[in-house]
Parts: structure tokens; sequence; C-alpha cells
């Protein structure tokens, strides 16, 4: 499919006289290669429309050419349209089979997906109006199956770019309305932008990149150096000093006023972003605890941080005010400096695709991947298991972003602000991230901090305080992570993920649980002899009980003294837990001591064995 003989027109751009091959019988708009100009195909002619186009280089691993495998039949890619719009761009590519028929793979954030185009007369159900539709909320059926609203693209003023050949016409910069929808495996994309009553619907389903067998990709080092970068004139970068997304044009626009944070930016020169680096920012990064632009080996793979996220948590009210009655949890008051925070890294593998790395407080590590396909869900924000039951809710919160830098594949700036939902359990959650146009599901797993050294142990600019864990270890925690779909959430995998959570807790010097474990032990001797001892020795062992149970739930509240008042590193908590283990036991012993040294009672002697 890639020789010159697979053209079905082969001739020269009436622009420039660059050579251009058509692929595809059904191609109406040709994008050269060369000059962009946009060119329209008829009667196995090219004619200059007047336009022309330019794509951004982006993250995508996908480029004109690439070929693969789908449903069992050979695809190669032949053009791609590019809608920018206010909150970043999407990708669809044109997809030409081995038949000669066209799909369409859909590039969103970071998450692909094959549709057709389907009969207008494929739904009986009327389906809802665009203005109706809301993320979290709406839920409609198509098709006997019900779809909740995964994205909302909305823009009065799209910017369409393409490359390659297309079997639509390059639309000019005009209103889009489009929403992808989603339930379990189904997806579908509803697209009003027509303006007819009913919208055009497309029909298909996530699918990984590794399914695809892909060949002729981008490789990591056109990715890293020329993602962000337009074919003409006009420029995409990061504020100086908020990490704010702005655009400019070079040559042009001499002064750039930042919308996040209102700094005046010089950008005269080229290079500005890059050299022009204000002390604020340095200051900023410098706090991150792994460095954009580093290197981690993760199951024999290289893998890049591209971006770093610093969050911290707001009231829900502020992000979703209609929280539904069956997630709705009871919320403490807090002061907002009693906010949590946490970093979200971005991490990219130019075969494996993204993954988040989430640092949260007190060293503790998360993983995160994105689902290709979503958990089925009763309602928008309920997901059940295979069997219709509830899956365990855990609890919700929003956050709101203080600080973003490096590369995305959507547009992050501060001040932007998520709500979550999580449900399962502690050690492998089930989560769903909303803003106003976009919700997605992820699979989030607590990792520990030794694996994190492990996968940076080769930067010496990265510190983890954690001895790093043995390589067959590391392997085997990763892949239970990217094991795990929606679909593994259910009653059994998730008693068995907490049972195993808490099992290793109690070896883990840095869980409450292994201080109360221990308190536990080392106060047994007491409690045995206030059990056996007989109603004589009940009265005389209720003091001690009582500080038993004082110090019992003294312990219980270390990680939030901690964290509300001691405000210092976690060595220092387990310092902390120590000294109280230490003197509470004591306490509990003499109090025991003196009760039945004082009625006649059992009492410990310093010899270590008990004498009446």
């Amino acid at each position: 499919m890639n020789s010159s003989s697979s053209y079905l027109l082969h001739t020269s751009c009436p622009s420039c006289g660059a050579e251009i091959g058509i692929r595809s019988a059904t191609a109406v708009t040709a994008v050269c290669g060369y000059c962009h100009s946009v060119l329209l195909v008829n009667q196995n002619k090219l004619l200059e429309s007047g336009r022309h186009s330019a794509v951004l280089s982006d993250l995508s691993p996908l480029q004109i050419g690439t070929t693969g495998k789908w449903q069992g039949k050979s695809f190669i890619l032949i053009g791609r349209i590019q809608v920018h719009y206010e909150a970043g761009l999407w990708n669809e590519w044109h997809a030409l089979l081995a038949d000669g028929s066209s799909v369409w793979l859909s590039e969103t954030n970071d998450r692909f997906v094959f549709t057709r185009l389907q009969p207008a007369s494929a739904s009986e159900e009327k389906l809802p109006e665009f203005s109706s539709l809301e993320v979290g909320k709406t839920f409609f059926k198509y098709q006997s199956r019900w779809y909740a609203v995964a994205d909302i693209h909305k823009t009065s003023r799209g910017q369409y770019a393409a490359e390659g050949e297309l079997p639509v016409q390059l639309p000019n910069s005009e209103t889009a309305l489009v929403a992808d929808c989603r339930n379990g495996l189904s997806f579908i994309t509803l697209d009003y932008s027509s303006g007819q009553q009913q919208p055009e619907v497309f029909a298909g389903r996530g699918v990984t990149l590794k399914s695809l067998k892909l060949q002729n990709t981008r490789t990591k080092e056109q990715i890293r150096s020329q993602a962000g970068y337009i074919k003409g004139s006009n420029k995409r970068g990061k504020c100086p000093n908020c990490g704010g997304e702005i655009l400019w044009i070079s040559g042009i626009t001499d002064y750039v006023l930042c919308q996040y944070c209102r700094s005046k930016l010089d950008m005269s020169e080229e290079a500005a972003l890059q050299k022009n680096i204000s002390e604020r920012r340095q200051q900023q990064e410098r706090q991150l605890t792994i460095k954009i632009g580093s290197k981690a080996r993760i199951n024999n793979e290289n893998w890049w941080v591209l971006g770093a996220v610093v969050l911290f948590e707001v009231s829900v009210e502020k992000v979703f005010r209609d929280v539904p009655l069956y997630i709705q949890a009871e919320r403490e008051e807090s002061d907002e400096e009693d906010s949590l925070g946490w970093t979200e890294y971005l991490l990219y593998s130019p075969r494996k695709g993204f993954l988040w790395l989430l640092e949260l407080e007190n060293n503790q590590w998360a993983l995160a991947s994105t689902l290709d396909d979503w958990p089925v869900l009763s309602a928008p924000l309920e997901p059940i298991d295979l069997k219709r039951k509830n899956i365990p809710f855990l609890y919700d919160y929003a956050a709101q972003v203080i600080y973003a830098a490096g590369a995305f594949y959507w547009q992050v700036s501060p001040g932007d602000r998520m709500y979550y939902i999580d449900y399962g359990c502690k050690a492998h959650k089930l989560s769903t991230t909303l803003t106003d146009n976009e919700q997605s599901w992820s699979v989030v797993s607590t990792i520990p901090a030794s694996l994190v050294a492990a996968w940076f142990q080769n930067d010496k600019n990265i510190s983890i305080e954690a001895k790093p864990l043995a390589p067959d270890k590391a392997v085997e925690i990763v892949r239970e992570h990217q094991g795990i779909k929606a679909k593994d959430f259910n009653a059994d995998n998730i008693r068995k993920w907490s049972r195993q959570t808490f099992i290793n807790s109690l070896f883990d010097i840095y869980n409450p649980n292994f201080w109360i474990a221990l308190f536990i032990v080392l106060n047994l001797p007491v409690i045995f002899i206030i059990l056996v001892g007989g109603p004589a020795n009940y009265d005389h062992g209720v003091v001690a009980l009582e500080v038993f149970g004082s110090a019992f739930g003294l312990l219980m509240t270390v990680p939030k003294l901690k964290t509300r008042l001691l405000n210092q590193t976690k060595k220092y908590n387990i310092y902390i837990a120590a000294i109280l283990l230490i003197a509470l036991t004591w306490l509990d012993y003499a109090v025991h001591e003196t009760d039945t040294n004082s009625s006649g009672g059992y009492y410990y002697s310093s010899s270590g064995r008990w004498h009446k």
C-alpha cells in the first residue's frame, strides 16, 4: 500500500509543482505536503482552492503513511483533519482500508477510537439537542444502549487544518458542535455542526495503539523536537511565569499579554519562551521532586517526563454544584491552608503511550492510566460491575491547578478546576475526572516510593526517600496495574486488594497500622492477665484498659497530627510514633502494676515472668 503503483491519481501540485499521489477513490480534498495548498479533487485533476492549511506538530505518534491492522483488515493513514479550539485540539485521521473503504481514527487527548458514519435511519429515538448536553448528567439511549457524555467540543472560532487526502471538503472556520459519548465498550460521536435537527452519528469503539500493530510511526526524537511547532508562522508555548498556554505569531507580534497571570512577555525573538525563563518559574520547577525532561526506566522501556501539574484541593461545590445524592459524602469544613496538595507528572513512551505518576503527601505515590473502555454505567457517575451491582464508592473531591509546566496532550492552565470521584479500594481505584466539557475514567493504583526510586535511580538529579525496589518486584507491580480494566472492579477483587493492602501495611513502618499492630502485640500480656484473671481482676484492669484505649486512639491520629500541627517530614512522623509507642506502653504496664500490687493481683516483674 506504500508504493506509487497504489496511487489512483499521480500528478503535480498546481501551486508549487510538487508531486502528489491520491490513493482513495473517494478523495475530495488534498493538501500539498510542501506548500500546504488546499486542493480540490475534481475529475482526476487537482484544482486550487485559494486556501492554505498547516497542522500543529503535536504529541501524536501517528503520521501520514502510518500503517496497521484493525478488525483483521490492513489500513494506511492518508489524511488528517486537525480541529483547533479554545481548550486545545483533536485529530481525525482518514484511514484507507485494504478494500478501498474509509474509516476515521479519532484522536482526542491520549485516546483513540475507530468510527464509521451511521445511516441517518439507524436510530428510532430522538437524540438530545446539543444545548441540553451536560458532562456528568446527560444520559440517553441510542440503538438500545445508554450513553453518558464524555467530551463536548463547542467553539465559534474553530480552526480547521489538514494534511494528506480527505473524503470531505475542509470546512472553513466555523462553529463546531461535537460530542463524544460512551458507556462500557460502546462509543458514538454526535456531530451537530451541519445545523440539522438530528446530528450525524459516528459509531465505533476505543482501541489501543498496541492492538493496531502500527508501522511507520513518528520516532520519539521527532515528537520531542517538533511538538508544539506549526508548519507556518503561528506559535504556541507556555508562559514563563505561570505555565499557562499562550499563542503568538513570530515576526509580527512583539509582545504578548498572558491571559492567566497578566505578565507582559517580549516575543521579539523566536526562542523567547525558552530563553526568558523568569526567576519565579525557576523556583517553581526546582520544587518539583521529578524534573521535566527526566527519563524513567519502567519495565525495560524508556519513559520521559513531559509535564507536571501542581494541584490543591478545593470545595466540591466550587467545581460541581449538583452532586447526585448517591455519591454525596460528608465533608469536614477546613481552611484553605489545610487543603491537600499533590503533583501529577505526565510520562510518555513512544511505544506505550501516556502514564500519570501522582506524588501525594508524605512520600506517597500512585500510578494512573486512562481507560480506553469505560466501565458499564447505570447513570453518568454510577459504575456497576458485570453482575450489575454498584462498585463501592470511596470519596469525591475537587482540585484547582496552581502551576503547570511542560508539554501536555490538552491545554492546562493555572486556575483550571476538576471534580473527582473514586470507587473501589485504596490499593486500586476506579476514578472519574470531570471538567465542564469532559469526563474520563482511569485506574489509579497505590505504589511504594521504592518503585519510583527504582525508575529514576540512574538520574542523579532526582532523590526519592526510599531504597530502589528489586527489578522483578518492580515489573510485577507495573504489570498488575496495567492489567487492571474497568471490568475487574468487582466485589471479589476489591476484597482481595483490600486484604492485601492491610497485610502489607502491617510491615510498613511508615503506615499507622504498623504502629497500632505493634502496640497491640506489646500490650497483649496486660489484656491477657485481665481477661484470664477472672472477675476479681476486671475492676483492677479498667484503668489499664482505659489507658490502652486512649493510647490506641492517639496512635490512630498520628498522621493527622503530623499533617495539621507538626508540619514535619515523614521521618519525624516515625520518631513521634515510636516515642508515643514506648511512652504509652510503659504507662499501660505501670498502671496495671499499680492496680495489681495494691490488690494482691498479678504483676509483671523485671525478670520477665508473671508472679503471684
